[in-house]
């Protein structure tokens, strides 16, 4: 009995979160028509993909033990750059953005990797000097992202699957090749459950890290430029406590805050998927907006909870 007790909590506390995501949907299936609709599940695949792409970098860094606060801003970076390169060609200017995201996730692993910088004050600091940066070339105002980008946003795949979903999805699947798939992965693995173990046995921990962020920064730059393709427009929300929401996707999706374990297919999808699927029903049943933020953070603290026991277990 005490075997079984054992086992039915362990598998608990490793798939509790897919199974309240599926109880989830049969509950607001039951209670409203309007749930489970194509229309209304396209609109939930709009709503994911901008998270989804923010959430599945931030997965590699947190996995490493690390965090970073500033992929809001680094989307709304990114956005910026849609907006000051709305002359060029379309490929070349989510190229900029891109690169841009790039370059300054090499500048925060830089910072956290090779100096040695607290990942959460350092990333917290640099979320406001980001965000800062993109007021100042925006003026604080709505700004147009160019037709050719605004036309992508748009289209869909049989007309009912959009575009820019399947750009997010197309990033889960890279990153969870690289963490599954390539030595890369097996370093950062390896450097989240005990990083001074992983520098002895010859890991590259500071490279490894710096890759980390540097993916990371990629894909908060997508999530910034598949919403300017979106709405078309770059505003002041863009980005805007994206953070926090990503970490809380991932962490619910099965990553430690402690770092070493955790994968962005199907943890982060699920966790994304959770958070954006208790918003959309509660939404077709009328409820109260202010009632997501009291979920949301009962399930940030639950899953919090579970991970502490998880890695106390990790560490008897």
């Amino acid at each position: 009995m005490r075997s079984y007790n054992f086992q039915a909590k362990k598998f608990g506390m490793e798939y509790g979160f897919y199974l309240l995501l599926l109880a989830v949907v049969i509950a607001f299936t039951l209670i409203s028509n309007s749930f489970l609709t194509v229309s209304n599940w396209a609109q939930i695949a709009i709503a994911s993909t901008f998270l989804l792409a923010a959430a599945a970098g931030l997965t590699l860094v947190l996995i490493n033990g690390e965090i970073d606060l500033s992929i809001g801003s680094i989307a709304y970076v990114a956005a910026t750059v849609v907006y000051l390169t709305a002359d060029l060609p379309v490929g070349l200017s989510i190229l900029l953005a891109l690169a841009t995201g790039l370059v300054i996730g090499l500048f925060n692993g830089w910072l956290v990797a090779y100096l040695g910088m607290n990942s959460l004050l350092t990333t917290l600091g640099l979320m406001i000097a980001y965000r800062g940066v993109a007021l100042v070339f925006t003026e604080g105002t709505v700004k147009q992202a160019g037709e050719g980008l605004a036309s992508l946003g748009q289209l869909k795949l049989l007309g009912v699957i959009p575009l820019i979903f399947l750009v997010a999805l197309g990033l889960v699947f890279i990153f969870q090749g690289l963490l599954r798939r390539t030595k890369l992965g097996t370093f950062w693995i390896a450097i989240g459950n005990n990083e001074d173990s992983a520098r002895k046995i010859g890991v590259p921990v500071r490279r490894a890290k710096l890759a980390a962020y540097a993916f990371c920064g990629i894909s908060a730059a997508a999530s910034g430029t598949l919403l300017a393709a979106y709405l078309g427009e770059i505003t002041t929300f863009t980005g805007r406590g994206m953070e926090f929401q990503a970490v809380a996707a991932v962490v619910i999706g099965g990553a430690s805050l402690f770092g070493g374990r955790g994968n962005v297919f199907p943890g982060t999808v699920a966790g994304v998927l959770l958070l954006i699927v208790i918003n959309n029903g509660l939404g077709t049943r009328g409820v109260s907006p202010f009632v997501y933020p009291f979920v949301i953070g009962a399930l940030i603290f639950l899953a919090i909870y579970l991970d502490s026991i998880k890695n106390r277990r990790r560490h008897l």
